[in-house]
């Protein structure tokens, strides 16, 4: 499956697994396809402008845990490795108590996900 793919199968999991956090995830627009052309290149000045971060991690949780904030992922196909500009990003993202990691697939990020979820002490109605 493309990143993409994995991506989309991790928030619908996501959203059934845990219906209350649902609002608390987001995505970067890093990742989206643009069209060619000047276009392109008027919107992503306009993104930037915006706010959107060079590298930015695909996705966050924004979830705190017993020892993190929220969680920083950054999803990749399988045998693919980080930039250097993302692997910078996720260390800032430590720096400031979040967790913030590389993942391979939508199965390794579920399970690491879970993990994570067991110190969440957030309880939304």
């Amino acid at each position: 499956m493309s990143e993409f793919t994995e991506q989309k199968e991790l928030i619908r999991w996501w959203r059934d697994t845990y219906p209350q956090y649902a609002k608390c995830v987001r995505l970067s627009l890093n990742g989206i396809n643009l069209p060619p052309g000047k276009k392109a290149a008027m919107m992503i000045n306009q993104m930037k402008s915006q706010g959107m971060v060079l590298a930015e991690s695909d996705l966050f949780f924004g979830v705190p845990n017993l020892t993190y904030h929220g969680l920083y992922v950054e999803m990749k196909d399988f045998g693919k490795v980080a930039t250097p500009e993302q692997e910078e990003y996720l260390e800032v993202q430590r720096s400031m108590g979040y967790e913030a990691v590389v993942l391979e697939g939508a199965e390794a990020a579920k399970e690491f996900i879970q993990e994570y979820m067991k110190t969440s002490f957030v309880v939304i109605n």
